[in-house]
């Protein structure tokens, strides 16, 4: 009894579920020397390098054009390129962790990535619902919290010999 119920474990635990693979993002930028009409084509390449490891796409923000917070410098066959703007776009997806050793080799290998950031994460969009702060308080129910007023003060009477006095030490 215990034979036939071991394999079953085995294969169980060789075929991982869906849900627990782990989900990954990865924002990168385009060079912006690629015409913007060709920028969905150097996507579809990443997602065909994910669609070769078996990955599903939970959400895709498409590429665009942007100005970057500082100049990125770039190594080429004998000169370097300066950037000042790329196209930047999101993908986020699940898959097993042995699949994102290729799609890193694919990325940094593309001369059309300029630059790329791939961090693990978790499925639910955080940025999807802004969040709202609210204030509740049970001794303020139904009230109007007022600026609190300061009394005016009141002109004091001053002597001249007091005046006298300070008009000398300012002086001396």
């Amino acid at each position: 009894m215990a034979e036939t119920s071991h394999p079953a474990e085995a294969g169980s635990t060789q075929a991982s579920p869906i849900e627990t693979r782990p989900i990954y993002e990865i924002g990168f930028h385009v060079v912006p020397t690629v015409d913007e009409a060709n920028v969905p084509a150097v996507v579809a390449k990443i997602l065909a390098t994910l669609k070769k490891g078996d990955a599903e796409i939970i959400s895709e923000q498409a590429p665009a054009r942007m100005r970057l917070a500082y100049t990125i410098e770039r190594a080429t066959v004998g000169k370097r390129e300066k950037y000042d703007e790329a196209y930047f776009g999101v993908i986020k997806f699940a898959t097993e962790r042995e699949n994102i050793g290729a799609l890193e080799q694919f990325v940094r290998g593309d001369r059309e990535i300029l630059r790329y950031l791939l961090v693990e994460t978790t499925r639910e969009d955080i940025m999807a619902a802004p969040r709202r702060a609210t204030f509740a308080s049970d001794r303020l129910e139904g009230e109007t919290i007022k600026k609190p007023v300061a009394a005016p003060e009141k002109p004091a009477e001053v002597s001249q010999e007091d005046l006298d006095k300070s008009i000398d030490a300012l002086v001396s």
